[in-house]
């Protein structure tokens, strides 16, 4: 071949290299998804061979940040129940109290609209005072019992790969085709930097 068409093409075929090794890396991640066994050696993709440990660290970090400030506590706390059970109240007293009272001999006959709409307001009142107290114990009673570290561990390691991966692609794509033209660029400056040396040295006459 050609000494002059080989330099022109040294950076063309780095930066080819660098390219596809970055593209391999970026594959890699996800595949392969079983392990492969090949000379003594193990080839498997990283997320699918540390899923289980970046499930537990996952979940670890999750707990020691979040939900040891209580930050379920708080959340459940901001829920803003006012409508509910103003809603509650109503249907309490219109279809479950009103005509149980109102079917009751010699009472009934007191039993109007007029009385049940102050039924209703008093038993909206009290409803809400008494949601607080029971939100606080709910609230509590729910970061006690249930381990969230577990369910957020056990859930990570089971997600499916292929979701995942999709997701990651999807999101990422940008940046995973910059890493890849990054590596066309790095191989491309090496090539261009193996032909000046060459040249320098007298290894090759242009």
């Amino acid at each position: 071949m050609n000494t002059t068409l080989l330099l022109c093409l040294t950076p063309i075929i780095t930066a080819a290299i660098g390219w596809f090794t970055n593209w391999v890396a970026i594959k890699m991640l996800f595949h392969p998804r079983q392990p492969l066994r090949f000379a003594g050696l193990t080839w498997q993709g990283l997320i699918p061979r540390r899923q289980q440990q970046l499930a537990a660290e996952a979940a670890e970090i999750i707990e020691r940040e979040i939900l040891q400030q209580h930050t379920i506590q708080e959340e459940i706390r901001k829920i803003d129940l006012g409508p509910d059970l103003e809603a509650a109240a109503k249907s309490l007293v219109w279809e479950r109290i009103g005509p149980k009272l109102q079917a009751i001999p010699l009472l009934g006959g007191f039993i109007n609209d007029g009385l049940l709409a102050q039924f209703e307001v008093i038993a909206a009142a009290e409803i809400k005072n008494e949601a607080a107290p029971l939100m606080e114990k709910v609230a509590t009673r729910f970061e006690g019992s249930v381990d969230l570290k577990q369910l957020i561990e056990a859930n990570i390691a089971a997600f499916d790969l292929q979701r995942l991966e999709t997701i990651v692609n999807q999101v990422a794509q940008r940046e995973f085709r910059t890493i890849e033209r990054l590596g066309a660029l790095l191989g491309f400056m090496i090539g261009l930097v193996q032909v000046a040396i060459l040249y320098f040295n007298g290894a090759v006459d242009l």
